[in-house]
């Protein structure tokens, strides 16, 4: 049964487990990153402003942040950019807190809301951009008719970015394979995920169906063990839906909240989903029987 560790966050986003016990997660609806000790005691980490959304650790072990510029809300849901959006981006948070921004933009293309991020083992990150949009139209993001996202792929140290996928059905979670070799991102409005050959760094091959959620299911974050499995949480469908490696749906774990957003693997073995039920303001743990994906950087060969 699901354990309860945090209530009363902002719309949680982007956990991030560290190996101290203790979680990191994004605050979407407060513009900050908030960090629970194992004891589930709640602190601030670090306040970037606008809309914090996915996180990961980087190699050099920051917190590195795709924010998305901040929503306008209704009814608990985020509908468009907040009226002082700026712009999108990506962000570096030092250990101590202190916000860096790394890119605002791509080729002069204006990042617009990203979304989520993982890292290589090259020590670079792939992420996701949902939309493409003029901040001046404020665009909805909810819209299957906003124009259609990219896939990115950038250094960790601001050197270089470069667009490698696009264009995507509001392409939102995004992860690798266990053997690197392939990238998984989920399509919102297309209500499944796909999958790309990993060529190189940076270099994708065809882009191919990998899995559907059922109806009513709309994918956003996800994991994966390290047998392959994918864990995908549906948003409005309320649950999370397991995929075998070859994208055969085989479960549905149900959760608590219809705005189930965002999943991922930690605790001293790795058997634990620590799951942000964003609509409730909550951070919930499972478990799960077998070992999760250690991601990039702490993969050991």
């Amino acid at each position: 049964m699901p354990s309860v560790i945090a209530t009363g966050l902002a719309f949680p986003e982007g956990p991030v487990w560290a190996a101290d016990g203790s979680l990191y997660v994004t605050e979407i609806g407060a513009g900050q990153i908030r960090h629970i000790a194992p004891d589930g005691g709640l602190s601030v980490f670090a306040t970037p402003g606008g809309g914090p959304n996915g996180a990961a650790r980087g190699p050099d072990g920051a917190l590195y942040v795709t924010n998305n510029g901040g929503f306008a809300w209704h009814n608990g849901l985020p509908v468009g950019p907040a009226a002082d959006y700026e712009t999108g981006r990506i962000e570096r948070i030092e250990p101590d807190g202190t916000v860096r921004r790394l890119y605002t933009e791509c080729a002069g293309t204006r990042l617009s809301a990203p979304n989520d991020l993982v890292f290589d083992d090259q020590g670079n990150f792939y992420f996701t951009d949902p939309i493409q949009r003029d901040p001046a139209r404020r665009e909805p993001l909810n819209r299957p008719t906003a124009r259609p996202g990219r896939v990115y792929y950038a250094s960790p140290d601001g050197g270089f970015i470069r667009r490698v996928a696009g264009p995507l059905q509001h392409p939102n979670g995004i992860g690798l394979s266990p053997d690197g070799r392939t990238l998984l991102v989920a399509e919102t409005f297309a209500a499944g995920l796909c999958a790309f050959p990993i060529l190189g760094p940076g270099e994708l091959g065809e882009q191919r169906p990998f899995g559907r959620l059922p109806s009513g299911y709309h994918p956003d974050g996800f994991c994966v063990d390290e047998d392959g499995y994918v864990l995908v949480c549906g948003v409005l469908g309320g649950g999370i839906v397991v995929f075998d490696p070859d994208g055969r749906q085989i479960d549905v774990l149900a959760c608590g909240d219809k705005a189930v957003t965002n999943v991922a693997f930690g605790g001293p073995d790795y058997t634990t989903l620590y799951i942000t039920e964003s609509g409730l303001g909550r951070v919930v743990t499972r478990a799960w029987p077998r070992r999760g994906l250690v991601l990039f950087p702490d993969r050991t060969a």
